[in-house]
């Protein structure tokens, strides 16, 4: 950035005000980009009258409004809100936990359109081979991911990491709870959640609650993951975002 430019520190404070109201960070970067345009041509046009920098800062601001007035222009354009900040339950919370839930149902209607001769390209063996590393994928490394994603979004948007740790949470307890095997001909998902929460059914497995211990366990370590892998993302892009408050 330009000496004459806007300075890092009131960028920055208008940036985390602006943040923790709610703003959507693409508003936010667009607004500080138009406000260091703006503040460059006012001070170039005082450096033209023979100001000293000092002068001709100090009247650029005087141009554009003082830091309250100018955060307060765009926290009143309710517009310009993130959907996380008015949704957060719905985003981080709901959204998440169903997305996981509708992913699988959705790529098997995607491959049950594929042409019968693609779909008997593989032996069965194969197939269920692929399946497997997949399923084990999707219960044990996507919910960790996620899980680290809505903490970043989060902490991006300087909003509580309460409903992002709750949706992360809901698909941990979800995934940490499901065992894939593969036997010699068989490929199976059982749940130790679902048989106590849907008794009548037994098509997941009888209830065992060692097994849902088990289940439990996997599902906090793998939200410990989460957060881990959240602050390690964090170091690397060697950002100043905090992590979201509780």
């Amino acid at each position: 950035m330009l000496p004459h430019r806007v300075d890092a520190h009131s960028a920055r404070s208008l940036r985390e005000r602006l943040l923790s109201a709610g703003v959507a960070p693409r508003h936010v970067r667009r607004f500080l980009r138009e406000l260091d345009d703006h503040f460059d041509d006012a001070l170039r046009a005082e450096l033209a009258k023979g100001a000293d920098l000092a002068s001709a800062r100090a009247a650029a601001w005087g141009r554009l409004g003082t830091e309250d007035s100018l955060a307060q222009s765009v926290i009143e354009r309710p517009e310009l809100r993130s959907t996380a900040a008015r949704f957060p339950a719905l985003v981080f919370g709901v959204g998440p936990a169903l997305g996981w839930v509708g992913a699988p149902i959705a790529i098997a209607g995607v491959l049950g359109l594929l042409p019968e001769a693609l779909r008997h390209a593989v032996s069965p063996a194969e197939l269920a081979g692929v399946v497997y590393t997949l399923l084990l994928v999707y219960v044990r490394l996507l919910p960790v991911l996620l899980g680290a994603l809505l903490l970043t979004a989060a902490a991006e948007r300087r909003l509580r990491a309460t409903w992002p740790i709750a949706g992360a949470a809901a698909v941990d307890l979800l995934a940490g709870t499901l065992v894939v095997y593969l036997l010699p001909g068989q490929l199976g998902v059982t749940s130790s959640l679902l048989p106590w929460l849907a008794p009548l059914s037994t098509a997941f497995g009888p209830k065992d609650a060692m097994a849902l211990s088990h289940g439990l366990l996997r599902g906090a370590c793998m939200l410990a993951l989460s957060l881990i892998a959240q602050r390690l993302f964090q170091r690397l892009r060697g950002s100043d975002e905090p992590t979201p408050t509780r």
